[in-house]
């Protein structure tokens, strides 16, 4: 990847950060403008500390005052575009798009980096010892591969072939590393060797949530439907689940959450490239970057055939409609709403419609974030910049406040604050008044991206 020097061998100067309330008056925090104006990913929350990469395309990764957002440290990457960041104990990490994985202190020293292959569009899972990262082999076979290395050391410790790049991240249980390529396939790999557990096509559109030996997903689903006379397919989605630790492929029958079902143009990439908002913006970010038009080894045909999306920043971007168990429901955002559902019975509790759509091309691209779940409460985004807060239990709405700009991924809730990142370059800083909204430190929660088991 040819690396623009003018974005290089400076440090861009980080504003203060700004009161900021919400337009009703009711909640007040901080608002920071990143350098650059480019999509951000999750922040990141550790003793008292909070990691943000500076955006798609950015060569820069920051550690702020969680409670006041002023600017603790500034490290200058070799690669642009840094991922959401992953912290555990006293080491974060994160890779970048083109083309390493990197491991700080959470001091702001570097531990280790690695060149892995180009590019890199998910972020890694840490566990104690290890980082679980997917990356190309762009100086050997071109396969993709799922790399354990150790966490102090960057020392690779193995590597198995998957079938292509990996949806947001890997996740981890049960001594298990857990996966959807872009194709739909998932994978179920062993923590300790690397050998696969089970691997099967099943048209999966989110990295897994695992629960009690099952393992929940968004999936994709073609039907057809008749339109002026013509038989047309329909792309459809809804929330599925297999079990998580099946000695063989294809030995559990999937389970469908009917009651999740919509109709998902979003997974069209005819009907997006034709008519998407975002697909022109991700366009010039992937021109940005160097990749106008070849996509190194993306394999963006897999993206395109299952997800819709064509873009390395796209995919960059992509979290699906990944669901997550908290107290024992299952909580999707699909669409322009949210649902709860008794994970074994499939009984709906509750489906809020959070947005109405204002033209039919909102559809092509997704709506809501994933949620952020604690405290009985339920935080999501939308690319209409509203975050929402909803009552875990009921659906009701505890408040909304509209950001201004769209809000792409998972927020982040610590120590009574909830974090929200945007496309257009702010982290936005909200007092929720509760001290007990707490435990969302990063995206999907901890370093296993798994959520909260309790």
């Amino acid at each position: 990847m040819k690396i623009d020097p003018s974005l290089k061998g400076h440090l861009p100067t980080v504003e203060a950060p700004k009161p900021y309330r919400s337009p009703d008056g009711r909640l007040s925090g901080w608002r920071l403008r990143i350098p650059g104006q480019r999509p951000l990913a999750t922040p990141a929350i550790a003793d008292g500390k909070l990691f943000l990469g500076g955006g798609f395309g950015s060569y820069d990764f920051y550690a702020f005052d969680a409670v006041s957002g002023r600017l603790l440290w500034q490290y200058q990457t070799s690669d642009d575009g840094p991922t959401a960041a992953v912290v555990l104990d006293d080491l974060v990490a994160f890779n970048t798009e083109s083309c390493e994985l990197e491991v700080l202190t959470t001091a702001g020293r570097s531990v280790w980096k690695k060149w892995l292959g180009d590019p890199l569009m998910s972020m890694p899972a840490l566990a104690p010892e290890f980082v679980f990262q997917a990356f190309p082999n762009s100086t050997g076979d071109r396969r993709h591969h799922l790399g354990c290395f150790e966490l102090r050391t960057g020392v690779e410790r193995w590597r198995t072939p998957i079938p292509g790049e990996i949806i947001t991240a890997p996740v981890l249980a049960d001594g298990n590393v857990y996966l959807t390529t872009l194709d739909g396939t998932m994978t179920c790999v062993r923590q300790s060797d690397g050998a696969v557990v089970w691997q099967e096509l099943k048209n999966a559109t989110s990295s897994p949530c695992v629960r009690d030996q099952e393992c929940y997903f968004s999936q994709r689903k073609e039907v057809f439907a008749e339109r002026a006379g013509r038989r047309e397919a329909q792309q459809t989605e809804h929330v599925a689940a297999c079990g998580a630790t099946m000695a063989g492929a294809g030995t559990v029958a999937d389970h469908e959450y009917s009651v999740t079902s919509f109709l998902a143009d979003h997974l069209d990439h005819v009907k997006r490239a034709g008519g998407s908002p975002r697909y022109m913006a991700y366009e010039l970010h992937d021109a940005g970057v160097g990749f106008a038009y070849a996509k190194g080894d993306a394999k963006m045909h897999q993206a395109m055939y299952n997800l819709g999306q064509a873009h390395v920043s796209g995919l960059w971007a992509y979290q699906g409609s990944k669901p997550f168990v908290y107290r024992g429901r299952m909580y999707s955002a699909l669409g322009d709403s949210f649902h709860c559902v008794d994970p074994k019975t499939e009984q709906a509790f509750w489906r809020k419609k959070l947005h109405e759509a204002r033209e039919q091309s909102d559809y092509l691209d997704h709506i809501l974030t994933p949620p952020a779940l604690v405290n009985g409460k339920a935080f999501v985004g939308s690319m209409f910049g509203d975050l929402s807060c909803l009552s875990a239990d009921s659906g009701e709405q505890l408040w909304q406040v509209n950001v201004g700009e769209s809000i792409m991924f998972q927020p982040a809730v610590a120590s009574g604050r909830v974090y929200a990142a945007t496309a257009e370059g702010s982290l936005i800083c909200l007092e929720t008044g509760d001290a007990s909204d707490d435990g969302w430190f990063m995206w999907g929660a901890n370093a296993s991206h798994n959520g909260l088991t309790a």
